[in-house]
């Protein structure tokens, strides 16, 4: 039998729609065959076959849904794919904007504390505190004072990188688990 031009780009439109169905190369050679013979016996009816079976989109979607075919999603699909407002949409919202600043300075505040506790004379009993500032002078040596400094600074800037980089991991793990489950 031979197809028409528009008969045989029906048939190639269908079968690119059913490459994104989990489906087998015989299950799609089969499928082809079936509008090749509805197509037959259109015209031996003297219809017009194609009126009959709709868009390929339409007609893939039907023969799937009686299958019972699952689709396999792609990358483009994923993109296409609304995102439900929430938390983790992109909106910017007053914790997103101030949480990691605030665990920076949280680490770095703790960080100067624990240092003073441990490794300075700030906080000796009977010793004058009126002329030491938690933030930037927890001693009377000055290199000792900038090198607490700068491990306060740099223990605060890892742990906020850490935080940044395990949210993302936990937001992209659960943007796959809810994928996967749609699957």
């Amino acid at each position: 039998m031979s197809l028409s031009y528009e008969e045989e780009q029906f048939i190639a439109n269908v079968r690119r729609e059913l490459k994104r169905y989990d489906i087998t190369s015989s299950q799609m050679d089969e499928v082809e065959e079936q509008i090749q013979e509805h197509l037959e016996a259109s015209r031996e009816h003297g219809e017009y076959g194609l009126e009959d079976l709709g868009s390929p989109n339409m007609y893939v979607r039907d023969y799937a849904e009686v299958q019972g075919l699952v689709r396999v999603q792609d990358a483009r699909d994923l993109e296409s794919v609304p995102k439900e407002p929430g938390p983790r949409s992109g909106r910017l919202s007053v914790w997103g904007f101030l949480k990691y600043p605030l665990v920076y300075t949280v680490v770095y505040i703790i960080c100067q504390l624990l240092f003073s506790f441990s490794l300075t004379t700030a906080w000796v009993k009977g010793y004058e505190i009126t002329s030491f500032n938690l933030l930037y002078r927890i001693s009377d040596q000055m290199w000792w004072n900038m090198m607490l400094i700068v491990f306060s600074l740099s223990i605060s800037a890892l742990v906020t990188i850490l935080v940044y980089v395990f949210g993302k991991r936990k937001y992209r793990r659960s943007l796959f688990t809810e994928g996967e489950s749609v699957l």
